[in-house]
């Protein structure tokens, strides 16, 4: 299965989603299709041998036929195109904020004392004459929300711009008539017929329906930029060109013209612009933007480098290995897109109601409209109240409400390193009861590293150096451990030769002081084997086996030198995380394949409310199977072993640092390597469900009060709103949905250490 992404134009609210999302799924099936506003993209899951091209052509026809347009994803030219359209609006804003601001200036200038020429107001014919020729230009300005409005009714699919058009033109059409109603009288005469509809011609409201509603969309247009700005910062940081030796030659190419197995040479503070390996060279690296660790790692011949990473010191060459969408820059990006794209559970409320929200509102205008004509009220307040109401309603807010949420949150989490593959799992990290770790690389290091030396009648040096002789011979693990001990001390090692091993026991050379043995007691063959020796031995391995440690003997010469112990030492901050986990609420497990001794020990030193070990793979499915039947759980892991349990997880969180296929079945990547950013991500999802909560509640609640207003249930009391006030209203509710997503990011609690 893959997934495609393709643009959409012409969506303006949450109705527009869904009529674009009817039209997608009788291609690609009920499940297969996500629509998101905020990214005006349309993403669908299709299997791997799909045609691709001929897809692409029925969704545009569907979507075409649903009145939005459909393109492949974006270039660069695209991307300019867009940026160009931008200029134009905020030209055309400008000019709609000019003319509307001079024809309030003529329609209500006189209510705060701004006096106006009198042949304007003394003339009511000259007075309605050039409102109207006012209003003309705001409208072919903003002639898009006529068009797009009324082609959505004409395909009984209507949306917001549907209200704004029909609102806006019952303004202007009221307006004609009593135009005409002021020449009838002016010429007929009639005092009386002029003064009535002189005060009632409402261009005013028309005009400034378009003009608010334009700056509306102006402000959220920026806000939701701003929400999206993570992923651009990313996009940005690439170099356009770099260094590639070829045949002996330095080229300087652009970036498109690299080729996987190329070799690229990246100098100090330039930019690293591919995955690769360094294979010459060395430097510091620094790679806070992928991982949000600011430490500038060292990278030596070997070492694995990432695109939009810097070099800060040093000069490498780096071997290709992965170009364009394949680098982790581009992974990531992909991850936050399709996170943006995503939808939680909890959208699908809004889903719901913008359905039915659009023609429920007409309908309430309608009604409206009927009551004050059953009242007896005048055609100047039934007119103000049905258009009061159509203007008003503002399905963008529903709209906008979880995804820009969503992409705050994934792009705060990117920052710190975490990466949240989709809304649901963001969604779902809020409710975890069951965190599930494994031992080995996640609450450890996973490297074995020498723990303890403990002399019998010689120095820690001499009995590091006996072992490092023999050791040095071996590839095993635990001989790595000491040999990286003793270089870290400097200590040197003996001459040595006829290396033995024997499986299970031990190794043993020969030295210039007899034979030197690494391994269990029985095979180390000592001289003096007393009953003190025999103790001591007993004693100093009980206890380092009771630690979870591995316990070898060493011997030279016959003689017991000591014994050493060996583990894969706890993350610094692993018990600190458990612990701040457990204070959250959340029930911590254990799950390991090693062995009851060292799996007991570990979950003592952190604080580990459960374990289970000398686990297979199937088992810790197994396990979190039935965890899942009481509550969310989480799995934290970074092997290949740990797979099929992140699969079944609830929510599968991988280590950084793990394998591919640990990344790949993970819900969310802890690129630090840190088990405290675990917490960091349920912080960031709570913080946001409870801003997807707010916002749904607020841009819900506004419809419930202020549609009834609009509609006039608080004229007894002397409350009522004008089209002019509801337009702007309605643009003012969707600004603050995005805005109070993006308040997120001063959370307290997202910054938690």
């Amino acid at each position: 299965m893959k997934k495609l992404r393709y643009g959409v134009k012409g969506m303006s609210c949450a109705a527009c989603v869904a009529h674009v999302e009817k039209a997608a799924k009788k291609v690609c099936g009920e499940e297969n299709v996500v629509v998101s506003l905020l990214t005006n993209s349309l993403t669908v899951t299709v299997e791997d041998g799909e045609n691709e091209d001929k897809l692409f052509a029925l969704l545009k026809k569907n979507l075409k036929s649903a009145g939005y347009g459909l393109e492949k994803e974006a270039s660069d030219s695209n991307k300019n195109g867009s940026r160009e359209e931008y200029k134009k609006g905020l030209k055309r804003l400008v000019w709609s904020l000019v003319i509307t601001a001079v024809l309030m200036y003529v329609s209500m200038g006189h209510m705060i004392s701004l006096p106006l020429p009198s042949f304007i107001s003394d003339n009511a014919v000259v007075f309605a004459s050039l409102q109207l020729i006012l209003t003309v230009p705001v409208i072919i300005i903003n002639f898009r929300f006529f068009k797009n409005g009324f082609a959505a009714i004409a395909r009984l699919s209507p949306n917001m711009d549907s209200l704004i058009a029909i609102g806006s033109s019952a303004s202007f059409i009221y307006g004609i008539f009593s135009t005409c109603m002021i020449f009838t009288g002016t010429f007929g005469e009639n005092n009386a017929l002029v003064h009535e509809y002189a005060h009632s011609l409402y261009f005013e409201s028309a005009a400034m329906i378009l003009t608010l509603v334009s700056l509306g969309k102006t402000l959220e247009g920026r806000a939701r930029a701003k929400a999206s700005e993570a992923v651009g910062k990313l996009a940005a940081m690439m170099p356009d060109s770099a260094v590639v030796i070829r045949n002996g030659e330095r080229l300087t190419v652009s970036l498109d013209e690299i080729k996987v197995g190329d070799i690229v040479a990246v100098k100090e503070g330039e930019t690293i612009p591919v995955d690769g390996t360094v294979i010459e060279g060395f430097g510091s690296a620094d790679e806070s933007a992928l991982s949000g660790e600011s430490i500038p790692i060292e990278k030596n011949e070997g070492d694995k480098v990432s695109a939009v990473c810097t070099l800060t010191s040093g000069y490498v060459l780096i071997r290709t290995e992965k170009i364009g969408k394949d680098t982790s820059l581009s992974r990531i990006i992909g991850l936050l897109e399709d996170a943006a794209a995503s939808k939680a559970p909890i959208a699908r409320i809004a889903d719901k109601v913008s359905a039915v929200f659009v023609p429920a509102v007409m309908l309430i205008s309608v009604i409206t409209a009927v009551v004050w004509l059953v009242l007896g009220e005048g055609i100047d307040t039934v007119f103000e109240h049905a258009v009061s109401v159509l203007v008003i309603s503002c399905p963008c807010a529903l709209g906008l409400a979880t995804p820009t949420a969503v992409m705050v949150g994934t792009a705060i989490g990117a920052e710190k390193g975490i990466l949240i593959k989709s809304a649901l799992a963001l969604e779902k990290l809020s409710s975890v009861k069951y965190f599930m770790t494994d031992k080995t690389g996640t609450l450890t290091e996973g490297k074995p590293k020498v723990t303890d030396i403990v002399p019998y009648f010689c120095t820690e040096d001499k009995l590091l150096g006996a072992a490092y002789t023999a050791e040095d011979m071996s590839a095993h693990p635990l001989a790595k451990a000491v040999c990286a001990e003793a270089n870290a001390r400097g200590i040197e090692k003996m001459n040595a030769e006829n290396y033995v091993s024997s499986v299970g026991m031990g190794i043993s050379v020969d030295t210039k002081y007899g034979r030197c043995a690494v391994g269990k007691p029985e095979f180390l063959l000592l001289d003096d084997f007393s009953e003190d020796t025999r103790d001591f031995i007993r004693s100093t391995m009980e206890r380092l086996e009771n630690e979870g440690k591995t316990a070898v003997c060493v011997a030279l010469g016959g003689k017991l030198m000591g014994v050493m112990g060996i583990a894969d030492p706890l993350r610094d901050d692993s018990t600190r995380a458990i612990s701040n986990l457990k204070k959250a609420g959340i029930y911590t497990v254990m799950l390991t394949g090693d062995n009851e001794l060292t799996a007991s020990a570990i979950s003592k030193s952190c604080g580990i409310d459960k374990y289970y070990s000398k686990l297979l793979p199937e088992d810790k499915e197994r396990i979190i199977r039935e965890y899942s039947e009481r509550g969310m759980t989480a799995m934290v892991g970074d092997g290949i072993n740990d797979a099929p349990a992140l699969a079944r997880a609830d929510i599968g969180i991988a280590i950084g640092a793990g394998t591919e296929v640990a990344i790949d079945c993970a819900d969310v990547v802890l690129s630090k390597n840190s088990l405290r950013d675990a917490l960091r991500a349920i912080d960031i999802s709570k913080a946001t469900l409870s801003c997807i909560k707010q916002n749904l509640f607020w841009a819900l609640i506004y419809n419930s009060i202020c549609i009834p207003i609009a509609a006039g249930v608080l004229v007894p009391i002397g409350i009522s709103i004008s089209p002019m006030i509801a337009s702007a209203a309605m643009s003012f509710s969707s600004v603050c949905v995005v805005l109070n997503s993006l308040r997120l990011r001063y959370v307290k609690r997202l910054r938690r250490d």
